[in-house]
């Protein structure tokens, strides 16, 4: 047995979701495709959508088409944290993993188990992550940047401007944009780094179906990078990456992707409405380029807790950098938060 196991911690969410009216904690779709638009989906299931092993080739030319790439510059996975440890253990050699903090919980766990070392960059006090500063730490022993663009939980982007002293130095760079489609002036493509994949063969981008697409279901993930670096991360394929089902619904969602883009859009309209009025009312707000905002009071927010209990809504409580306050709540923005009851008793 491997003795080092018992060493690494994990936590798992298990929270009885079924008791609350509003479920806003995980940066999940909030609001259900129209019932018309999920039955046309399910009439076109067959039996050997179940039974039979599944075939991607259909999916990828579909993703390829989306995201105007090539087939050999795509690794499919189940979901992208399951790419992100393709990629852990096709790069990683004990050295260096240098990324910001806090980001995504299992780029720490990841390092623990396959023995990196993890170097985590705090952010500034105006919620900046000093580039210079983290580059600072890069040295021989460097297997792998990590970059979560937007970040979670902080909700900045970092441009390409800001990011390519990073690629320049020739060390393999991960750009997680799981939250990328949340970006304002995101025209679906411009804001994301796969356009560069082949200008650098360092760069890998992952890419999710469960954010802006609302299938976190289906556990669907995409890694885009140089054809000699999904090559070597393609050795570490499973058999059969995805099912068959999640492939099919997937598909469904790029061939009604203007559905997908309106719920989008709406997200970031009322994001940017709701942070304006939590400001204007007093609140401390955590701007953010994802799905979920951050925001606190001077009482903790304990009027918060009581009208969101009242209203059987949940949301995530946390602790940020460079604030001594552990109850900052964290809600993912669904379409029309603004015109809900408990927004307005909260305002």
């Amino acid at each position: 047995m491997k003795t080092y196991l018992k060493r690494i911690e994990r936590t798992f969410d298990y929270t009885d979701k079924s008791q609350y009216d509003y479920v806003l904690n995980q940066s999940e779709r909030s609001e259900n495709f129209s019932t018309i638009l999920f039955e046309l989906f399910k009439k076109d299931l067959k039996q050997e959508d179940f039974a039979y092993y599944p075939n991607t080739k259909n999916f990828k030319e579909k993703i390829c088409e989306f995201y105007n790439v090539k087939n050999e510059n795509l690794f499919l996975s189940d979901g992208s944290d399951v790419g992100i440890k393709s990629i852990f253990e096709t790069f990683t050699t004990y050295g260096k993993v240098i990324t910001s903090e806090p980001s995504f919980p299992m780029y720490q766990v990841y390092c623990k188990l396959y023995g990196c070392q993890y170097y985590g960059m705090h952010y500034k006090e105006d919620y900046k992550l000093p580039i210079e500063r983290l580059l600072m730490l890069d040295d021989t022993d460097t297997d792998l940047f990590i970059l979560a663009n937007p970040n979670s939980p902080i909700g900045d982007y970092k441009t390409f401007d800001e990011i390519k002293p990073i690629l320049d130095t020739g060390k393999m760079v991960l750009i997680d944009e799981a939250y990328i489609e949340f970006v304002e002036n995101d025209d679906l493509h411009y804001n994301s780094f796969i356009k560069y994949i082949d200008e650098y063969p360092n760069l890998i981008v992952t890419r999710t179906f469960s954010k802006g697409f609302g299938a976190a279901g289906c556990r669907v993930g995409m890694t885009f990078a140089h054809k000699d670096t999904i090559e070597l991360i393609s050795k570490f394929r499973q058999m059969y990456e995805i099912a068959g089902v999640s492939l099919k619904y997937c598909e469904f969602l790029l061939d009604n992707y203007n559905l997908v883009d309106t719920y989008i859009e709406s997200v970031k309209e009322e994001r940017g409405t709701l942070v304006s009025l939590l400001k204007e009312n007093g609140f401390d707000v955590i701007d953010s380029q994802c799905n979920w905002i951050h925001f606190n009071t001077t009482d903790d927010n304990l009027k918060t807790k009581q009208i969101f209990d009242k209203h059987k809504v949940l949301v995530k409580y946390c602790e940020l950098p460079h604030d001594n306050r552990k109850s900052w709540c964290r809600i993912t923005i669904q379409p029309n938060i603004t015109e809900q009851e408990f927004i307005k008793e909260l305002l």
